[in-house]
């Protein structure tokens, strides 16, 4: 049996060791990638007003907002607009080409809400070898590794799984073998962690292949809890509808997300009779009971839909530890009716369930320390994926050098 899953251990490990270094390495850096994004781009993150003796002005009311940076480009359409922006802090708005047929060269603008006043562009996602695009290609490379299509997500979907399969194989391929009992020998055998502990531990000692054994061994089963997490969340963050939520299914029920109910028209809908701070009143009276306390988020116009998408968000949401609750309310630009609804408090267990997923992934399920500790384990995956790789060399020049010998041996003289 070991012989086997020794086998499947270490062909997994080859095929996926240089996936599993890029994604270590990555997604160590993203765990602070705003705190990167904003050293790399202080003039896009700040607007200037903290550094001002006259005192920060508030930011502007979400519809005087929206006409305002309309009005200073007037090729957009705001597509989404970010609520309760810090003092002194700029926001990152989700935009659009008013005309289809002439496209802009960038979907996110840079804009002071106080003032409206742009401070810059990028697209999300393209490589232009500039530091205002560095972090978010990186956040593509990281999850797609940028190729087309769904064909990234799936590769790093494969590559997950397999994660899975090899943590779990070179956990058991280190537990130690039971001992067999003699009558002639009654005396009580060792304690199993006595005998299961120097798998933990590195012979610092130790050279060549009982060093790097060590090493790959060890990191393995101390990184293992994090890694387990990070590789069934990897599952569901790549193959989510392939396989992920219809395993989930098996045990609860799913809902739907609305933006894959919601009927779209590609006929002109008549212009929205309710502006955006209107839809955020409406929406806030339709927050689930346990969601009263909700902060505003985002709020989107999606005019294909007749509909406002209003997000709302729990205090300290992502940054404190077990704070990940949010609820998206869908209300008719129209009559300012509920449409549809989405989130932890509004969802089903099996809903729940998968909101969970992304703060593991991230991290920022336990707040900073939960990212310090994503960003340590991406350096030690690597060093683990890196160990194995140098393993499985060593072993092979070992072998021959064996063969080689015995070879040799064989001959006459």
């Amino acid at each position: 049996m070991k012989s086997v899953l020794r086998t499947l251990h270490r062909w997994c490990g080859l095929v996926t060791a240089v996936f599993l270094i890029i994604s270590g390495v990555t997604g160590s850096l993203l765990a602070f990638e705003h705190e990167l994004d904003a050293w790399l781009n202080p003039e896009l993150f700040y607007t200037g007003n903290s550094q001002s003796v006259q005192p920060v002005q508030p930011a502007l009311a979400a519809n005087r907002l929206i006409e305002q940076i309309e009005a200073n480009e007037p090729r957009i359409r705001v597509s989404q607009l970010p609520l309760g922006a810090e003092p002194g802090s700029a926001i990152e708005v989700q935009v659009e080409p008013r005309m289809p047929q002439s496209p802009t060269g960038f979907n996110r603008l840079w804009v002071d809400p106080a003032t409206g006043r742009i401070l810059g562009h990028r697209t999300w996602g393209v490589w232009q070898g500039d530091r205002a695009h560095f972090m978010p290609w990186l956040n593509r490379f990281h999850r797609s590794l940028t190729l087309p299509g769904r064909t990234g997500h799936q590769l790093l979907g494969a590559v997950a799984m397999a994660w899975l399969a090899m943590s779990l194989t070179g956990l058991y391929l280190t537990l130690p073998a039971r001992i067999k009992r003699k009558a002639s020998a009654p005396q009580a055998a060792p304690h199993y962690w006595s005998r299961w502990r120097p798998a933990w531990r590195i012979q610092w000692k130790a050279r060549g292949f009982r060093w790097v054994n060590d090493l790959h061994r060890a990191t393995g089963l101390w990184l293992l809890a994090i890694a387990l997490c990070s590789a069934f969340t990897g599952v569901y963050l790549n193959l989510g509808n392939e396989v992920f939520k219809p395993v989930v299914s098996w045990f609860g029920s799913i809902t739907a997300h609305p933006l894959t109910t919601l009927p779209a028209s590609v006929q002109p809908r008549p212009p929205a009779l309710i502006n955006p701070e209107q839809s955020i009143e409406l929406a806030r009276a339709l927050l689930p009971e346990g969601a009263r306390g909700y902060v505003p988020w985002y709020v989107s116009h999606l005019p294909t839909r007749s509909a406002y998408r209003v997000a709302f968000k729990e205090n300290g949401f992502r940054e404190h530890a077990f704070r990940s609750g949010y609820e998206q309310i869908f209300i008719d630009d129209q009559t300012g009716h509920l449409l549809a609804q989405t989130g932890y408090e509004s969802g089903t267990p099996a809903d729940r369930f998968l909101i969970w997923m992304y703060p593991i992934h991230s991290g920022k399920l336990l707040g900073l320390s939960g990212r310090v500790l994503i960003a340590v384990s991406g350096v030690l995956l690597a060093l683990l994926c890196g160990a194995g790789l140098v393993r499985f060399w060593m072993r092979r020049q070992l072998g021959q050098q064996q063969r080689g010998q015995a070879r040799k041996a064989g001959q006459p003289r």
